[in-house]
């Protein structure tokens, strides 16, 4: 299983910049569970960067366990599945966190 750093470290090769037009963010991910962490999302102008730590002041924040994430990101479970099963929360506006989920081309098992 990958680790959350392998999971995070590979989400700007999993964006899609056409999904991200005019919308500039900063999203924090505030994990516990097995590899408990926080890393900081910046969408800025169709790029999207990613750095350990809470570096920026975020508009969204996504919470939960890291195995959860890795599960999201590498398509084991479907994103909608953990968030309506309670395992993810978003806080922040709502368009945000419906908009976020569009951005990823996660793979499909």
């Amino acid at each position: 299983m990958a680790t959350i750093k392998e999971v995070m470290e590979n989400l700007p090769n999993l964006f899609k910049p056409e999904k991200a037009k005019g919308w500039n963010r900063v999203i924090l991910f505030d994990l516990a569970g097995e590899e408990p962490s926080k890393w900081t999302l910046n969408i800025q102008d169709g790029v999207a960067t990613i750095e350990e730590g809470e570096t920026q002041k975020p508009r969204l924040v996504i919470s939960g366990n890291s195995e959860h994430i890795i599960q999201m990101f590498t398509g084991e479970v479907p994103p909608m599945k953990l968030v309506n099963g309670g395992k993810l929360k978003m806080k922040g506006p709502m368009m945000d966190a419906i908009a976020f989920s569009g951005l990823w081309d996660i793979p499909k098992q």
